[in-house]
Parts: C-alpha cells; sequence; structure tokens
C-alpha cells in the first residue's frame, strides 16, 4: 500500500520501535505511553492514536520480536538441517542478537505476572517445542528438551558465562543424544 497506508505504517513501526528500545535499556514496567512518545519524538496523541493503552503498545511489541525472530530463523535455516538452524538461531552471536535475546527475556519476565502475555509466551513455546518434536521425529519430552538447552544456553551466552561457539558445540552434542547417531548432525 502506497501514500496514508504506507505512511501509517511506518510511524506504526517507529512506535513499536520505540518500545522495543525502552525495554531493552529500562525494562518493560518503565514502558509507559508518554515514554514512548518521548523516545519515538512523537506527540502523545500520535501515540495514543495507534495503540490506546501500554498493553496495546507491549502486546504489538511482543508480536514484533517474535516475528523478528521469525525472520531470523527464515535467513538462517538454509540447509538440510533445519532443526540445528532454528535451535542457533536462539543463540545470540552479534549485538543485534543479544539485544533481541534481552528484549524477549524481559517480555518473558514481564508475562509471569501478566496473564494475557503469559499465555502468549506459553503457547509460544509449546509451539516450538512442538515443532522441535516434529522436526526429530521424536517425543514432545524431546522437543521440551531441545528448548529448554537452547534458551538456557541463550541466557549463558547473554551473561557472558560461555562463548555462542560453546553454546553451539552443545547444542550439537544434545542434538547427537537426542538423535542417537553422531553422524546424523553435523558438528
Amino acid at each position: 500500500m502506497r501514500g496514508q497506508g504506507a505512511a501509517y505504517d511506518e510511524r506504526r513501526t517507529a512506535i513499536v520501535e520505540a518500545v522495543l528500545d525502552l525495554v531493552d535499556t529500562s525494562g518493560v514496567d518503565q514502558v509507559t505511553v508518554r515514554r514512548v512518545a518521548d523516545r519515538a519524538g512523537v506527540s502523545l496523541g500520535r501515540v495514543q492514536h495507534y495503540f490506546s493503552t501500554k498493553d496495546e503498545l507491549l502486546g504489538a511489541a511482543f508480536a514484533a520480536i517474535n516475528e523478528l525472530g521469525a525472520r531470523r530463523v527464515q535467513e538462517r535455516a538454509g540447509g538440510d538441517d533445519v532443526l540445528r538452524a532454528v535451535l542457533l538461531v536462539l543463540i545470540p552471536r552479534t549485538e543485534e542478537d543479544r539485544r533481541l535475546v534481552r528484549i524477549q527475556q524481559a517480555f518473558e519476565t514481564y508475562a509471569l505476572t501478566s496473564p494475557e502475555l503469559g499465555a502468549q509466551v506459553t503457547q509460544g513455546y509449546s509451539d516450538l517445542a512442538g515443532l522441535f518434536a516434529l522436526l526429530l521425529g521424536g517425543e514432545l519430552a524431546d522437543g521440551h528438551e531441545l528448548l529448554a538447552t537452547a534458551v538456557g544456553l541463550s541466557t549463558l551466552v547473554l551473561t557472558d558465562a560461555v562463548t555462542s561457539a560453546q553454546a553451539e558445540r552443545i547444542i550439537d552434542a544434545r542434538l547427537r543424544h537426542i538423535v542417537g547417531a553422531a553422524g546424523q548432525v553435523e558438528a
């Protein structure tokens, strides 16, 4: 869509990006409509035109961070081993990856006290574990094991307890263990 529709989408995207910046630098609890307006460089009324409540702002930002994650998967999931590629997308390698993981983790922490967002996080994790199990041709418990491993490793990388290369080796070892044949997963 051109004209007014494109401008509308650009302004909305700028507002959502301001939310993501605030979440990254200050945490979800510090997001207010006024702070978002200030960060986006727009009026309070402009933000309220697009999002009438803080919950709407957070919902749009949470959806945006999930869409970014899905795009990262699509970009990196070339080749034969889609499961490995998807798992490795969860491990931060670049500064932008680290930013996205920090934001995602801030939303997950906030979701512990927000039933609506909590349901979205739970559903997202269930879907991802189910995808892993499907790609493995295995049990849902295997999908949960891989998901827990990757999510835990992403935190360890983020806090510099392990490097992304070390995390990748751990993912490969878990895959080999679960698949049961070292030759089926590239190391």
